[in-house]
């Protein structure tokens, strides 16, 4: 097959316009539509970028506006169950001020720094948004003072819970009752529990009964073989009561106090710790001065 020049001038004329350079707008056109796809395809990923670098910063800058509001100043601090510890004794322990903001409360490390204080069984502190923190106190409530090695306040189940210092303002712990006998390690076992929950019974029944306002007890001894046993404030007497039935014992030592009280009589002991008979109670009498020694039994 033969060609002719004419058809062999059109192709070459061809190949020469297909192999012709892109003017420039064709290549500002097709750059711009090279950088929108690089932009399309690194759009995510800078996206993430801007988010992984601006969040703390946004973070930061919602605390610093948290921090700093007036919405969250503390303007009410409630406080409820103390009796023996005063408010300010409470806000000063567990840090805790008007103005102050309250996310800068610590709630745990207040709790943990007010039971320190004395009378403090146990405290619960509450942040209450936007402005209020709740403080509730459960008091140890002191039923007698122990002595042993010093003196110790007590309540009721014998926990030792404030060893009184000297020069400490007694105010309402004298009517407490002084208790010797059981040291405060016994307290921890079960039998030194039980011999102060005798003490205090006593103790009650004493009152209770009227025999204060005719002697005012001094003091309350327990021995775990001889009993318990009681001395008087005004005279110093002994009372030695033994173990049980002290609304019976007490019944006829009221008796006995009356007797000498109206006979204008001192005892140095009065023994009601007879088991058998309750009715023999012997008292030994302070001699008159002057007239030697002498006794009696009632």
């Amino acid at each position: 097959m033969r060609v002719n020049d004419s058809g062999m001038m059109a192709v070459k004329r061809r190949r020469q316009i297909n192999r012709r350079r892109p003017d420039r707008r064709e290549q500002l056109r097709e750059g711009v539509e090279s950088v929108w796809a690089l932009v399309r395809r690194s759009a995510p990923f800078a996206l993430l970028a801007v988010i992984a670098t601006g969040l703390p910063y946004l973070s930061y800058q919602a605390y610093l506006h948290t921090m700093s509001s007036g919405y969250f100043a503390l303007e009410t601090i409630e406080l409820s169950g103390q009796k023996r510890v005063r408010d300010v004794q409470v806000l000063q322990a567990g840090q805790l001020e008007e103005g102050m903001n309250i996310f800068s409360v610590d709630a745990e490390r207040s709790r943990a720094l007010i039971e320190q204080l004395d009378y403090v069984k146990s405290a619960h502190v509450e942040r209450r948004l936007p402005d209020r923190v709740s403080v509730r106190i459960e008091e140890y409530e002191p039923a007698a003072i122990v002595v042993d090695d010093g003196y110790m306040l007590v309540d009721a189940a014998g926990h030792g819970f404030l060893r009184l210092a000297a020069g400490t303002a007694l105010e309402s712990l004298l009517e407490l009752p002084l208790i010797s006998g059981i040291g405060h390690a016994e307290l921890a076992s079960e039998r030194g529990r039980g011999l102060l929950t005798d003490a205090l019974e006593v103790a009650e029944l004493y009152e209770s009964m009227g025999l204060g306002k005719l002697q005012r007890l001094s003091q309350i001894h327990v021995d775990a073989v001889m009993g318990i046993s009681l001395v008087t404030e005004e005279t110093g007497t002994e009372i030695r009561l033994g173990w049980g039935r002290y609304d019976e014992r007490l019944e006829r030592l009221k008796a006995v106090q009356s007797t000498l009280i109206e006979r204008g009589m001192d005892a140095d002991y009065v023994l009601v710790d007879q088991d058998g008979d309750l009715n023999r109670i012997a008292v030994g009498q302070r001699p008159e001065p002057g007239i030697g020694e002498g006794g009696g039994s009632h």
